[in-house]
């Protein structure tokens, strides 16, 4: 068992006490970096806040003042504007570069998906073109007047008569209608 598990174990108590001053801690730490003012009372306890100390405190027991604080800050500001007006133009070119890939690679897509559009509209239409023509023949010869025969289920041939020849030629003028347009 790991050492630190043995001691939360043996001392639950210290465990919780942690866990519940963790939260306290942070906020303090938050609260006096977030303070712009310091100083030390008359009882020598030191202060911090926003607003300035009363009028009663000495200017020797300012410890800080925003002054002290903005200054850093002002120099820090400029130098980082000054690096950022680069980084921001080399971070727009990038941003344009992007864009201009995005759509190079939108239109090329669209123009892959037109092609692929337009040649299954080139197969289609030669695969109606070759059912036309294998119906226009199956006419022809239908309507030649020889003797037709048709193959059934068993194998066995039987001749068709004017009933099926009339049934068979509307179902071919149907096929002609449907392909050749």
């Amino acid at each position: 068992m790991h050492p630190f598990m043995q001691f939360t174990k043996s001392r639950p108590h210290l465990l919780l006490g942690t866990i519940l001053a963790l939260p306290a801690f942070l906020l303090n730490a938050q609260t006096t970096q977030a303070a712009q003012w310091k100083w030390v009372d008359a009882q020598g306890v030191v202060h911090y806040s926003d607003v300035p100390p009363p009028a009663t405190v000495p200017a020797r027991n300012i410890l800080q003042r925003p002054a002290q604080t903005i200054a850093p800050l002002q120099a820090t500001a400029s130098a980082a504007s000054s690096s950022a007006a680069p980084a921001s133009t080399k971070q727009q070119k990038a941003t344009d570069e992007l864009e201009k890939k995005i759509a190079e690679k939108k239109s090329a897509d669209q123009a892959a998906q037109e092609q692929a559009k337009l040649q299954q509209q080139q197969q289609e239409a030669l695969l109606n073109q070759q059912n036309c023509l294998q119906a226009q023949k199956q006419l022809q010869i239908l309507d030649s007047g020889q003797r037709m025969v048709q193959i059934d289920a068993q194998g066995q041939r039987s001749i068709m008569d004017d009933a099926e020849r009339a049934a068979e030629h509307a179902r071919i003028a149907g096929l002609i209608a449907q392909y050749c347009r």
